[in-house]
């Protein structure tokens, strides 16, 4: 029996228009020595979107910028490391249409980055195409050639999350590309199991509930700081 979290299918946050496209990628420059991009989706950043009760502007549905899981690695890897420069590229719609290869140039800025660590923190949304057995556009090679574009000196330490929620199939996919190429892979889906890591009742959209609030994006962040 697969292993797999119907929270998945339930998070109905359209992964179209999270972000407007001419600010997909968006990059804080500190004058520090160490560089961090955060590959994601809506747990990365989601920008306000009245319609579905979300007013931040950060990774949904953290309380504040300040306690969203980007925020928190970043925050610290500086106690370690001083002022870091930090890099958000949203991804949304390429998992949405990952077996296009048109969408990779969209994230050229975040390429040029030339980031020393990369977080890859997405695959939610890649569900319903894979749900609607597009068997015959298989993930992995995309996913493995998106996420070596990103790695422009071929020197970046590359860390691959698992997804929030369990979707086995993807879940594997993902580990799998971490063992090919000897990155490092987080898994995450344990913490969603409890409710009092996501944003039950804090909101009126369904699928904006079933984000990780505060708790969440800290447990996720402390994974991904364990791994730096």
């Amino acid at each position: 029996m697969k292993k797999n979290n119907l929270d998945i299918a339930k998070n109905n946050v359209s992964s179209k228009g999270q972000i407007k496209a001419y600010d997909l990628v968006r990059t804080i420059n500190n004058n520090g020595k160490l560089s961090v991009l955060f590959v994601g989706n809506s747990i990365t950043r989601h920008a306000p979107a009245k319609d579905i009760d979300w007013l931040g502007d950060w990774g949904m549905a953290a309380s504040s910028e300040e306690t969203d899981y980007v925020h928190l690695v970043v925050k610290g890897l500086e106690k370690k490391y001083g002022k870091v420069n930090f890099c958000t590229a949203c991804c949304a719609d390429w998992e949405r249409e990952y077996y296009n290869d048109e969408k990779i140039e969209t994230y050229n800025k975040a390429r040029d980055f030339n980031a020393d660590v990369i977080v890859i923190r997405l695959g939610e949304n890649v569900y319903k195409p894979i749900a609607d057995d597009k068997d015959e556009k298989p993930l992995y090679p995309k996913l493995n050639n998106f996420i070596k574009y990103f790695n422009k000196s071929g020197k970046a330490k590359i860390i691959i999350t698992g997804l929030f929620w369990q979707f086995e199939i993807i879940e594997n996919i993902l580990e799998k590309i971490a063992l090919d190429n000897g990155y490092i892979f987080v898994r995450l889906n344990d913490i969603s199991l409890k409710n009092e890591n996501k944003a039950i009742g804090q909101f009126k959209h369904e699928g904006v509930c079933l984000h990780p609030n505060d708790s969440g994006m800290n447990f996720i962040a402390n994974r991904i700081l364990e791994k730096i």
